[in-house]
């Protein structure tokens, strides 16, 4: 697949663009909730079932989704562990180490370098983690910030009613559907309703992350050593699973590869920031701080590894 190594510049443009916006007081902090509402609750299902619909992948392929589940379990360990060891007083730095932002950044970058017909495989790549924020990580969060776990009927029963679920099997159900051909001309309409619902997402969701950066000087140490350590190692362990486990065990095409490897370069997982206490200002910053920075970094990260990786 053809790609062009600075085809990620408008998402940086755009993110720029929303920075701008707030800077310049140009959107409002209720408007950047509302627009957030629309992208989750609208754009991005939309999107999600849009790539789940053309998703072609083989019964064996899906251990990927639990391999991609046990890695995120696997690098929150390493970030306990690298925090006893380092004696890194955030609660939080361990959750930072793990879980990826595929759908409010993976989906973007990845759509702008390699269009749309590859987002079916970002889309699959991410659905370890998705369950995996689902379950592990914000009941840690929730922990973190009530006292008390959430009991395992919530977590399904939010899994299953979030919108992002509802895109996800709403595409894989459809693509199983056999369509005759004498229906083709009435469901056309309603395939490019969701197109456009789709097509709005990348662009307001950028701008929207442009808009919420936050850097405060106090925490840019912490922050930069959790960007560091995080993309060393991701990047690793991402190389190697492509050549072990995408290549060599599963045979998969290499825009899969691509897939992970952009995968690995995303930020961790906004919704960290949504789960925290109000009451923290310091590790407030430090989350805002690395979640701002990190999102800089992966755009430039994933420009050079469209250049290198092949």
């Amino acid at each position: 697949m053809a790609t062009n190594t600075f085809a990620s510049l408008p998402i940086l443009f755009l993110f720029l663009l929303g920075y701008g916006m707030r800077r310049t007081s140009f959107l409002s902090e209720k408007t950047i909730v509302e627009l957030k509402n629309l992208i989750l609750n609208v754009g991005l299902p939309a999107l999600l079932f849009e790539s789940f619909l053309t998703l072609d992948v083989r019964a064996k392929d899906t251990v990927v989704v639990l391999l991609v589940y046990l890695l995120c379990v696997l690098m929150l360990a390493l970030g306990h562990l690298l925090a006893r060891l380092l004696r890194i007083k955030s609660p939080y730095f361990p959750l930072m180490m793990t879980g990826f932002e595929v759908g409010m950044f993976g989906l973007a970058v990845f759509s702008a370098t390699y269009g749309a017909v590859g987002l079916s495989a970002i889309a699959f790549i991410g659905l370890g983690q998705t369950f995996f924020v689902f379950t592990i990580q914000s009941s840690a969060l929730t922990a973190m910030k009530s006292g008390r776990r959430p009991s395992v009927a919530s977590i399904i029963g939010e899994f299953v009613k979030s919108p992002v679920t509802v895109g996800m099997v709403g595409g894989i159900v459809a693509g199983m559907v056999r369509v005759p051909a004498s229906l083709s001309p009435y469901l056309e309409p309603a395939g490019a309703f969701i197109h456009l619902l789709g097509s709005m997402t990348v662009p307001l969701i950028t701008i929207a992350i442009g808009w919420g950066v936050q850097i405060e000087g106090k925490t840019v140490g912490l922050s930069l050593f959790t960007i560091a350590i995080r993309k060393v190692i991701l990047v690793t362990l991402a190389l190697l699973f492509n050549h072990w486990i995408l290549d060599r065990w599963l045979g998969m095409a290499p825009i899969f590869r691509q897939a992970m490897l952009i995968m690995a370069l995303t930020p961790p997982p906004f919704v960290i920031s949504a789960f925290m206490k109000s009451d923290s200002e310091g590790e407030n910053a430090y989350v805002h701080t690395t979640l701002s920075v990190d999102t800089v970094v992966s755009i430039v990260l994933v420009m050079a590894a469209v250049a290198l990786y092949r």
